[in-house]
């Protein structure tokens, strides 16, 4: 990227800031004869300037560091010098060490404390805090925690992509021309675009957009995004679909996606699948639990096309065929029925399989069937006890003497006369007729007495877990992949129990900061959280004499959230708005089962309110934790057809990505030790992280928290001075702009003075931390969480947390009872809603994997690699050491001979969609008919800025827009149509040369 130097400014204006001459990178030039200050350091990169290759020190680096130049007779007594090793020891020597963390969306391995060490205001190393707590003496304990990102960000945070001051666009977007501003000046000039968006007619608050992005906390920095878009009214980009980790068979079952059991519960499994992950490259602190358990006694299988580090260390791999694992969990399935191995109480207790269907019409059989005026939520087993149709639990899960039947076919009297009904279950043993494993071997590619004697293992384990990442949901039909697995461990009974259960999307986090996004700015926090409760406590309320769960009663109230339009669907907002709507609505034309378009699916849900789509097209685009021209699949098309149709877009973050390349102003964001915060976690290492402000941000790079009241503060303050006291919102109500910054700080309460005062408040707030304050959490780093709270976005993890035992998911509704958030109240295998009615997905069912790109031999699959947290490490030289230091895509040595491409040629990978190219890495590791390009490369890493996600038409696929259906309905994270790129059709052609 080019850089304009900016040498009109004078040296006072730098001289506090490293001295630098550049328009905000942070340079390493010169050396050490500044003296080991910060401005010296800064000026100078100085990590290299504590190696000892040269013992020799600059006497000004050497003075600091507290080591002597010269050596003399009577120097001994003063140094105690010894030998070398004293010397070395003198460096070791800290100012401060305190506690912190890395709120990046890790995802399945989140959740690491550090020591900090700190000398003259520099971080110059970290180290993995080891001293978590054993949960109880049978299981292992979480230390250490952290993985080579983590060891290096001290590195990171000083390097050379380190932005440093504002930088406003000079030249076209994306030449890489920038002029360095004030932060007065750049808020000045952003304010006043936002307001004239805000009023403008036509436009206002929905035509200004926030990319929310992966790397928000849950403290007051990701507070500060979240209150600004609700208070504004400007709608916030939900992109968990957009980056394809929605599972959405997951949320159609189960009609949840947040949960997950702690990984020391492995400890109790004898049996343990990694199916859907590659917990060897991304659950680096978490592995140890896997093969300690193995150690135990556990017998552990890898299914996956490829062999790979992860199947490298199991009992037994399954090389499952690319897209095939709703085919191989069917044909599970079909064995542990046909052998009768399946936990029938289980399966009558807990899942929609004794349900009765209507013969007729293919319909569960409900209460409006049967009188004038019956509900649609009640349904009907056949009770052997006595010999009747019962209506099926609703508030409950416990049958009370009921005896379910799960198979049989009975005659009903309904309002239109007889009919004949069957039960689920038997309707799923006739389906499953077609997928013995005889049947399935040439789809899948394993053989059946591999499927039947996994089968036997899975139905006869004790306790049987699943580590599974979002692999799945990034296939265009990985819907129908997830509904199979968990097909299978609910047959078992694997849900629940110690050492049983299934892995879906890890999260938990202290449980007073979410309400503040929405709690009135007029009171303390405390006075507004009281407010929000009481408002939604006469719904509440009735909901709960209707027989709603807690659980299902805030996941209601998050619905209607998102059908206001705080939140939006990202796909569908690409789709609809930013010039992707050739790709993801192409599904038509891959999808062979598909008779009509995506664009007439959506259309019908938007009117039947299934699905919400921005009304506006973005005039103005905040990019606060995302990395929008990265992420995208055929971010291209975003580049050629939103950008030059946008007034303004505005980034904010610690390093020069490619959306920043591409931005107008580009705001320099405080690293990780740069502030104080609380980390969002997980119930896998279920303990609360903080993040410490350890040293000032670099140069004048601020805070979130910071950033975001300095940008309400100029928006009230520009209001005022043009006289705009108000503007019109989404919903034709009126809103105070000249009142922001009073709202957004809560009357000045906390402001971008005082961070530590808010989460003080926020952990006053929170019920399931036990009380612990700020200052005591920061001191020691993380405290361990002792309840998942009462949040849409953690409740789902459904378990009781004690100190001295596992956390076992969903154990609230095997031990207690309670039901599952879906509209049959169980697991729900039978969905008779149109959408899945018209495309033959009433119950899971394998779906070959559709030829998206073009007729090409060639399967792209990918994954998240071990060398990087999405972007933020991809182009850091320590990491890149650790690999080739540039893209690859690895290919099986027989395709590449085939091809005659060589380890380390240039190749183009071409389809009907793109190109792009890259360096070719041979692997024995892979079946023929396979490709990997692991995830997060930047664009401008590869030759003329077209990475991999050039190529990836992503189509959305219309049954995911189902609606209407009690759990079939949009909100946070879930059910909306997502992006895939597993399996995108490719070809490779070797070029000229070598890498």
């Amino acid at each position: 990227m080019q850089r304009e130097n900016v040498a009109s400014v004078p040296e006072s204006a730098t001289a506090d800031h490293g001295g630098a001459t550049d328009a905000g990178f942070g340079a390493r030039e010169g050396g050490m004869d500044a003296g080991l200050t910060r401005r010296g350091f800064l000026r100078a990169g100085g990590v290299a300037a504590l190696t000892l290759a040269n013992l020799r020190l600059a006497e000004p680096a050497a003075a600091a560091l507290g080591v002597p130049t010269r050596w003399g007779p009577g120097d001994a007594k003063d140094t105690h010098y010894t030998s070398f090793t004293d010397l070395y020891r003198q460096q070791w020597k800290w100012d401060h060490v305190l506690r912190g963390t890395h709120f990046v969306n890790c995802g399945y391995q989140r959740g690491c404390a550090w020591n900090i060490f700190v000398k003259d205001g520099i971080v110059w190393r970290e180290e993995q805090v080891a001293d978590y707590p054993q949960t109880n003496s049978e299981v292992p304990d979480f230390n250490p925690r952290g993985c080579q990102k983590g060891a290096c960000y001290s590195d990171r945070m000083y390097d050379s992509s380190r932005l440093r001051f504002p930088l406003k666009r000079v030249g076209a977007r994306g030449e890489g021309h920038w002029k360095r501003i004030s932060w007065e000046q750049a808020l000045t000039e952003i304010a006043d675009e936002t307001i004239d968006a805000l009023v403008a007619p036509g436009d206002g608050p929905g035509s200004v957009y926030w990319d929310l992005g992966s790397a928000a906390s849950n403290g007051c920095h990701g507070l500060g995004l979240t209150r600004t878009g609700y208070l504004l009214d400007t709608p916030i980009l939900e992109n968990t679909t957009e980056i394809g980790d929605q599972m959405p068979g997951v949320t159609t079952t189960l009609g949840k996606i947040v949960f997950n059991s702690s990984m020391d519960d492995l400890h109790y499994s004898d049996l343990i699948l990694i199916w859907g992950g590659n917990p060897n490259y991304t659950h680096i602190p978490n592995a140890h639990f896997i093969y300690e358990a193995r150690y135990k006694g556990a017998y552990v299988v890898t299914i996956a096309p490829d062999y790979s580090p992860s199947a490298i260390h199991a009992d037994e791999w399954v090389p499952v065929n690319i897209g095939s694992d709703a085919a191989l969990g069917l044909s599970m399935a079909q064995v542990i029925i046909e052998e009768k191995l399946y936990d029938a109480d289980f399966v009558a207790e807990q899942t929609d399989l004794p349900l009765l269907v209507r013969l007729d019409t293919q319909q569960l059989l409900r209460e409006r069937d049967l009188s004038s005026g019956g509900g649609d939520d009640v349904f009907y087993v056949f009770d052997r006890s006595q010999s009747r149709i019962a209506s099926a639990p609703k508030r409950s899960l416990a049958l009370e003497g009921m005896q379910p039947a799960l198979e049989g076919s009975f005659e009903v009297e309904t309002l239109a006369g007889p009919v004949q009904v069957t039960t689920v279950f038997e309707r799923l043993k006739q389906q499953l007729q077609n997928s013995r494993p005889e049947q399935t071997e040439k789809t899948t590619g394993i053989s059946p007495v591999v499927v039947r004697n996994l089968a036997r293992r899975i139905a006869k384990a004790k306790a049987c877990s699943n580590v599974c990442q979002t692999n799945f949901s990034k296939f265009y039909h990985g819907m129908e992949m997830e509904r199979a697995v968990l097909l299978v461990f609910a047959l078992a009974g694997h849900f629940g129990r110690r050492g049983a259960g299934y892995s879906a999307i890890p999260q938990l986090s202290v449980s007073g900061a979410a309400p503040l996004t929405a709690a009135s700015g007029r009171f303390d926090p405390r006075i507004g959280m009281v407010l929000l409760t009481a408002s939604a406590a006469p719904k509440m309320i009735r909901m709960k004499l209707a027989g709603y769960s807690n659980e299902m009663i805030l996941y209601e109230l998050a619905r209607e959230d998102w059908a206001r339009g705080n939140l939006v669907s990202t796909p569908l907002f690409l789709y609809q708005h930013c010039g992707l709507e050739d790709l993801y609505g192409s599904a038509r034309r891959w999808d062979p089962d598909l008779k009509r378009d995506f664009g007439e699916f959506l259309d019908e849900a938007v009117e039947q309110r299934w699905q919400f789509v921005p009304k506006n097209p973005p005039r103005i685009l905040f990019s606060t934790g995302g990395n929008m021209f990265r992420r995208v699949r055929g971010y291209p098309q975003l580049i050629k057809r939103m950008l030059p149709r946008l007034d303004l877009l505005v980034t904010f973050d610690w390093r020069m990505s490619n959306t920043a390349r591409h931005s107008d102003y580009v705001l320099p964001a405080a690293g990780w030790y740069e502030k104080d915060d609380i980390t969002w976690a997980s119930g896998m290492a279920p303990f609360s992280h903080a993040s410490t402000r350890a040293v000032d941000p670099v140069a004048e790079s601020r805070t979130d928290w910071e950033f975001h009241c300095l940008f309400m503060k100029k928006l009230q303050e520009r209001a005022r001075t043009r006289g705009l006291s108000s503007y019109t919102d989404r919903h034709g109500a009126e809103r105070r702009l000249d009142q922001v910054y009073e709202e957004f700080t809560f009357q000045r309460r906390f402001t971008e003075d005082n961070p530590e005062d808010l989460l003080e408040r926020i952990l006053q707030l929170s019920d399931n931390v036990g009380g612990i304050g700020w200052q005591e959490l920061k001191q020691k780093g993380y405290v361990r969480f002792t309840g998942v709270g009462m949040s849409p976005t953690y409740v789902g993890n459904s378990a009781d947390i004690d100190p001295h035992q596992t956390i076992v998911a969903n154990s609230w509704h095997t031990g207690k009872k309670i039901p599952w958030p879906t509209l049959t109240r169980r697991m729900q295998f039978y969905i008779d809603h149109p959408f899945y009615v018209e495309l033959g997905e009433v119950l899971p069912v394998h779906k070959d994997n559709p030829r998206v790109g073009g007729d090409y031999p060639l399967q792209m699959t990918g994954g998240h690699n071990r060398w990087s947290i999405h972007s933020m490490w991809r182009d850091h030289g320590q990491m890149l050491r650790l690999q080739r230091g540039e893209p690859e895509i690895f290919i099986a040595r027989s395709d590449a001979a085939a091809r005659g491409i060589a380890d380390g040629d240039r190749v183009r990978v071409y389809n009907d969609i793109g190109e792009f190219e890259i360096q070719a890495k041979l692997s024995a590791a892979l079946k023929p008919g396979q490709v990997v390009v692991y995830h997060a490369w930047e664009p401008f890493q590869f030759k003329g800025g077209r990475s991999h996600q050039a190529l990836i038409a992503s189509p959305l696929n219309p049954v995911q827009l189902a609606g209407g259906y009690f759990h079939l309905q949009p909100m946070v994270l879930v059910q909306q149509p997502g992006g895939n790129d597993r399996g995108t059709r490719v070809e490779v052609a070797k070029l000229g040369g070598r890498a």
